[in-house]
């Protein structure tokens, strides 16, 4: 491998991986797996979930739900993989409940979170509204996501895109039911966050890779014989 590829390879690894590499575990809620067309219940403390612990008190809860799981008329689809989760559980539809992951993170670095919403509606019990879900960050004020779409056989899904800053070498995200009490669906899945780079990481590849371009064309002229 040539001086100019090797440092383009290495720089390339160093400024694009971290940024790229996703620092939620499970964020698609696809273990423990639940059975096809089925549900599974946690309650508030519960682990169970990789990766995540439910939010809430007392009989709040959240449903694992599988991706062919049918209820008055509506096919609850995933929004990716098999599985997705409803932050409103078990008929609690408690606003307190929800889950909580903490992440690594760099004090000062800026980072990114991509979640989906889903929404649907039977028309006929009015069972489902519009989902939204709620986003703290360390515990700080709850931000509303909704999804106004509610289609009557299936999961609609709106991606939202959050940027935020760390203040600290670890970062707690928690995301809650933010429906009404008559709200009996709040869908989340593919959780996502990613670490955005400095701008100086980019200057510093091209200003690398423009030394190493100078450096070859050098040796090539005095290869040649050249001034």
């Amino acid at each position: 491998m040539g001086l100019l590829r090797f440092l383009t390879f290495c720089l390339i690894a160093a400024v694009a991986t971290p940024a790229c590499a996703n620092l939620i575990v499970n964020g698609s809620f696809e273990t423990p797996v639940v059975t096809a067309g089925g549900t599974a219940i946690y309650g508030a403390g519960s682990t169970a979930i990789t990766g995540w612990t439910v939010a809430g008190v007392g009989a709040d809860s959240v449903a694992l739900v599988s991706t062919s799981f049918a209820q008055s008329g509506v096919t609850f689809n995933a929004q990716n993989g098999q599985q997705w989760i409803d932050l409103a559980g078990n008929a609690s539809n408690s606003q307190s409940s929800g889950v909580t992951q903490n992440i690594a993170t760099v004090l000062g670095g800026q980072y990114t979170i991509s979640f989906y919403v889903g929404s649907a509606d039977d028309n006929v019990n009015n069972f489902f509204f519009p989902s939204t879900i709620d986003l703290s960050i360390n515990g700080g004020t709850r931000t509303h996501f909704t999804n106004p779409n509610a289609p009557s056989n299936h999961l609609d899904w709106m991606q939202f895109v959050v940027p935020f800053v760390a203040t600290g070498s670890s970062t707690n995200l928690t995301f809650y039911n933010g429906g009404a009490s008559n709200n009996f669906l709040s869908a989340f899945d593919n959780v996502v966050v990613e670490g955005v780079p400095e701008p100086s990481s980019f200057m510093l590849l091209l200003s690398a890779l423009g030394c190493g371009a100078v450096g070859a064309h050098v040796r090539r002229r005095k290869a040649r014989g050249g001034r």
